[in-house]
């Protein structure tokens, strides 16, 4: 099983795989999208959109912890 991603990781992993397709215009048109849409992503001006992670081989879960210290509250 793969560990939790961080969003680092998933820029990360697109600048690779951008660098892969030879430039993010590539990547992008490769995958449907504008390569000004794919740079907004990668400069944190847009949220990571889920098609971005489909197309990296991923997909976005929610995760609730409770902070430390907090005891259990049963339902």
């Amino acid at each position: 099983m793969i560990g939790d991603l961080t969003a680092a990781d998933v820029y990360g992993r697109l600048r690779a795989a951008c660098r892969e397709a030879g430039s993010q215009q590539a990547w992008a048109e490769k995958h449907g999208m504008s390569p000004q849409y794919v740079s907004d992503v990668l400069n944190a001006k847009r949220p990571i959109p889920d098609s971005i992670l489909s197309a990296l081989g991923l997909i976005r879960v929610t995760v609730y912890r409770a902070k430390s210290g907090n005891r259990r509250i049963a339902a």
